[in-house]
């Protein structure tokens, strides 16, 4: 069933994780357009689960490292214990770590914003204590993302990041039929997402990994971490501006289905035009112009207007 729904989108040349744009809207990076040449590979799951004799860490790395691969590994910190040295060897390769939860099975949805975001917490500690750094980047588990999530996931200055290349990697075990499908789906400024494959445990998608990275280089598309992938690009992904800009524009307002407010400021009519074209469909968004006089509205009137206005009274009024 999952080879059959993703191998009829992809050759209608649909990919199936950014069917979930329209319910994301900007707190969710897919892709980097204008990154010409280059995609990021992304590994969840890492780095393993089942101990140290199920381990595949050392083969994945030295795959990567014979394709000249840079790859950013979503951690689970309960999967990292233990294998803090393999973390270490992987950064010295220059690979990136992000923030996948402490664990790959739990509901993170439904909880409680504290609770939440103690768990939150847990990971990002885990990867600062092994690599120094706070992570940039965090992915929800299953991709289930919620408005108090992204509350905490900003509040930590960190981004969520899904991918446009995906295709359940760790349920069909065809690696060929997985390798075929990622790279029909790929682009210039895709995102890969894959899982990371142990011995006895999803171990197909290693040998998938190798004719991916193989396919990848046969097309002339380097392999790159989310966060160098990001630094190239020519077009900037759209994301919900600062308090108080330096200039006010055109505010593009959207209250998503699943609970949360956020917009984007534009310098332009224009550039809040385009942006508004893309927007959702299973939302509700207002167009404010500068002077904060309603444009453009779309989906049905009820109280989320008030807190739409709370939104531009907070981050682009005067």
């Amino acid at each position: 069933m999952l080879k059959s729904v993703h191998s009829l989108s992809t050759s209608l040349g649909l990919h199936p994780v950014t069917w979930l744009d329209w319910v994301y809207g900007n707190t969710t990076v897919f892709r980097f357009p204008g990154t010409e040449g280059h995609v990021a590979l992304t590994i969840d799951d890492g780095l393993c689960r089942n101990g140290a004799s199920s381990s595949m860490i050392a083969e994945v790395r030295q795959l990567l490292k014979e394709h000249g691969a840079k790859a950013t590994f979503f951690l689970c910190s309960d999967y990292v214990n233990g294998f803090e040295d393999d973390a270490k060897e992987l950064l010295a390769d220059g690979h990136e770590f992000a923030n996948h939860c402490p664990s790959d099975g739990v509901d993170y949805y439904n909880m409680l914003p504290e609770q939440f975001e103690t768990e939150l917490l847990k990971t990002s500690q885990k990867i600062q204590e092994v690599s120094g750094k706070v992570p940039r980047w965090f992915r929800a588990p299953q991709g289930r993302y919620s408005g108090t999530m992204h509350g905490a996931v900003s509040k930590h200055g960190m981004h969520h990041a899904l991918g446009d290349c995906y295709c359940d990697d760790w349920a069909v075990e065809d690696a060929d039929w997985v390798a075929r499908t990622m790279l029909a789906q790929v682009r210039s400024g895709s995102v890969l997402i894959a899982h990371m494959p142990e011995r006895g445990f999803r171990e197909h998608i290693f040998q998938a990994l190798k004719l991916i990275l193989e396919g990848l280089r046969q097309r002339g598309l380097a392999v790159v971490t989310l966060s160098a992938l990001e630094a190239q690009q020519a077009i900037p992904v759209p994301r919900a501006v600062a308090k108080h800009p330096p200039e006010r524009g055109y505010a593009v307002i959207s209250h998503h289905n699943f609970g949360m407010v956020d917009g984007v400021v534009f310098n332009t009519r224009d550039e809040a035009m385009h942006h508004w074209h893309r927007l959702s469909m299973f939302s509700a968004h207002m167009l404010l112009g500068p002077d904060g006089k309603e444009i453009k509205y779309y989906g049905k009137r009820s109280g989320r207007d008030d807190e739409m206005l709370r939104w531009w009274e907070d981050h682009a009024g005067s």
